[in-house]
């Protein structure tokens, strides 16, 4: 039976991507019956000779029936559960000049049946520092150049020490000196493999990965996939513990420049890896959450990990630890949110829950429930307490939908995360629309008398901001809010994040009029109607078209009620338009010269930007005169023949997802 399900993950089709790989499973397959198998700590470990070693090993088989194949090295090719889906997948290649092996691909299934995929050393970043008319410039060493770069990125000397070594600070004379920094790359795999479409979502610390030394940081974690570090951190787990079969690795440190501590961060961490802390120090989540001493905090092996169980009929994913069922997530269903057990410990999203009973589980999402039956693979503890209380809410997520959510294609709405280019390629909006998000909460906290005035604002409307709209809500506050949204996947992921943020703090009762609506349908009644506040996109297709937009402003500003407040981005010669339109510009940057777009360029140094794209903060003034200037004006057929509410109602284009046409 069981060199049975060996056969059957060796030959799973969509287990092997890489030709290496091929060869080792058919090697496996052709030798299987010959290899000897022995006992070890639970698992099976089927190998050449009489004792396993690192070198004969061939195949372990866990206590849970997870499976490791491992290459004539010694090296884990791919992972599977015990019905022999695929969890990761590696391609080890030899160093034709030292001869040494290292990792060059790694793919990992997610939860979802999506991919992603890790490719060591991806890219270097070079600079050049000149430090020539510094006093006693001549007599600097590198470790002084290390301690000032220390002080001046606020990051602790011994990460500048580890990540610039000797190879990365280069003298070139004169005082100058070349800067290399090398880093991982993650991506989101769409068709599977690295041979398909690669999505660049984030760089990492590197990573010696043929023997491992870190818990690497994921720069832009707000730009992965659902379930990537989950099954990341599998495949690190199952790395560490080949590597530590013979001699134990030292534990794990998280390190990068600078980290990026929270407690899901650590919750992942701690689900694979046991934290301590530094000498007799107690208080290890403290310690982790101080970025100057996040590297403090030593990771080592759990004997027992999360294991993902995988079942086609019917689709689910199971996450179980120690016989307990934490998480089950749905391939059939368009919502991409799993279900999460309450009972021990985990926080529901949207009223997604599963509850475990004697013989079966049921998964609820609000009012509706589904039974499973167990599967004996999957060793779950039957649970006999009664089940955990399920909060009860005045309303559901889909009320802001008047309870008929937009129909959504499942992969997709995965893919609703702000995706940034991999090299020296300009950012696409969707992307750039949180950073324009910050920049406006940083003007409501810095503008003298903002307190007040948003307590008088009743009515809001957000328009083209698709990718931010939970982030222009204020769930403290009860107000009518309208969003007009044209990507449903977006619209209804910032729903959820809507919902899940006050039903956490206990303000639904402040949403409950806040309506989402399709744009298509809906343009020109919203428009025809009066705000106190409007946060309003113009798409950056129309900055060189002027009469577009200042019809698009026009429309704005009439549906402002006068003192009202108005959140514009758009192209930087619009502001010439505001004396002329009643408004007064409070604030206004360029976003390449925002610190949170800097703060990003940090990341991703190559990456561009539309150089005319700008944030204001607007307010509409009040007077008789100016209502009256402003009336005429918006009245008034533009040179083209067309009205303004015309053009509005059929011009603006839905803002793409990078690497998907959301028309489809």
């Amino acid at each position: 039976m069981l060199k049975k399900r060996i056969q059957l993950a060796l030959s799973r089709q969509g287990s092997f991507s890489f030709h290496d790989n091929e060869v080792s499973a058919e090697s496996i397959l052709n030798s299987i019956a010959s290899l000897h198998s022995t006992k070890q700590n639970g698992a099976t470990i089927f190998h050449n000779e009489d004792v396993p070693n690192i070198a004969n090993t061939r195949i372990k088989v866990y206590k849970t029936g997870h499976m490791a194949f491992y290459n004539d090295e010694g090296r884990r090719f791919l992972g599977t559960d015990p019905g022999g889906h695929p969890l990761h997948e590696a391609k080890w290649s030899k160093d034709p000049e030292t001869d040494k092996t290292y990792l060059e691909l790694a793919r990992m299934q997610l939860d979802s049946l999506q991919w992603v995929g890790i490719k060591p050393q991806a890219r270097t970043f070079e600079s050049q520092i000149d430090i020539k008319g510094q006093p006693g410039w001549e007599d600097m060493t590198l470790d002084f150049l290390r301690e000032k770069a220390a002080e001046v990125w606020r990051v602790p000397v011994s990460e500048v020490n580890y990540f610039y070594k000797e190879d990365s600070l280069v003298p070139l004379g004169d005082g100058k000196y070349k800067v290399k920094l090398t880093k991982d790359t993650l991506y989101a795999l769409p068709d599977g493999t690295f041979d398909g479409r690669k999505i660049f979502s984030s760089y990492l610390s590197k990573v010696n990965w043929e023997r491992l030394d870190i818990i690497p940081v994921v720069e832009l974690f707000q730009s992965t996939i659902p379930g990537s570090g989950g099954a990341v951190f599998e495949f690190i787990w199952g790395i560490y513990e080949d590597q530590s079969r013979e001699i134990p690795l030292d534990a794990l440190r998280y390190r990068g420049l600078p980290t990026y501590p929270s407690k899901g961060a650590f919750n992942i961490f701690a689900s694979f890896f046991i934290p301590k802390a530094p000498g007799q120090e107690k208080d290890i989540l403290r310690i982790f959450m101080d970025t100057k001493r996040s590297h403090e905090v030593t990771w080592s092996s759990q004997p027992n990990p999360p294991w993902r169980y995988f079942s086609h009929e019917p689709k689910l994913c199971l996450t179980i630890q120690d016989g307990h069922l934490y998480k089950v997530t749905r391939h059939d269903e368009t919502n991409p949110i799993p279900y999460i057990n309450r009972s021990l410990g985990g926080k529901p999203s949207c009223q997604r829950e599963v509850q475990v009973g004697v013989n079966f589980f049921t998964l609820i999402d609000d009012q509706e429930r589904k039974e499973f039956p167990f599967h004996p693979d999957w060793n779950i503890l039957p649970q006999t307490d009664s089940p955990v209380k399920i909060p009860e809410y005045a309303f559901n997520w889909k009320w802001f939908f008047n309870g008929f959510p937009p129909k959504t294609d499942g992969i997709k709405s995965i893919y609703t995360v702000p995706l940034y280019p991999e090299g020296n390629t300009e950012i696409d909006e969707p992307a750039l629309q949180p950073l324009a998000l910050d920049q406006i909460i940083y003007y409501m906290e810095m503008s003298p008398g903002m307190s007040a005035k948003l307590e008088k604002v009743e009515r809001v409307l957000v328009h083209t901001f698709d990718m931010s709209i939970a982030g222009c809500v204020d769930s403290t506050h009860e107000r009518e809010y309208t969003i007009l949204f044209s990507d449903p996947e977006l619209a209804q992921k910032n729903a959820y994040q809507l919902w899940d943020y006050a039903a956490k703090r206990k303000e639904l009762d402040n949403l409950k009029k806040v309506s989402f609506l399709p744009e298509k349908e809906h343009l020109e009644e919203v428009y025809n109607d009066k705000y106190g506040m409007i946060f309003k996109w113009i798409p950056m297709f129309y900055f060189q078209d002027r009469g577009v937009c200042q019809q698009i402003l026009a429309s704005s500003v009439r549906a402002l009620l006068p003192d009202g407040i108005l959140f514009l981005v758009g192209p930087r010669a619009i502001k010439g338009m505001f004396d002329h339109y009643g408004l007064d510009c409070l604030y206004s940057d360029l976003m390449m010269n925002m610190p949170f777009y800097r703060q990003h360029l940090k990341l991703c140094p190559e990456n561009l930007i539309n150089q005319d794209i700008t944030v204001f903060l607007t307010e509409k003034r009040g007077s008789e005169e100016t209502k009256k200037e402003l009336e005429a004006e918006v009245s008034t057929p533009s040179s083209n023949s067309e009205t303004e509410s015309q053009v509005n109602s059929v011009s603006e284009p839905i803002i793409p997802l990078r690497n998907f046409d959301r028309e489809d």
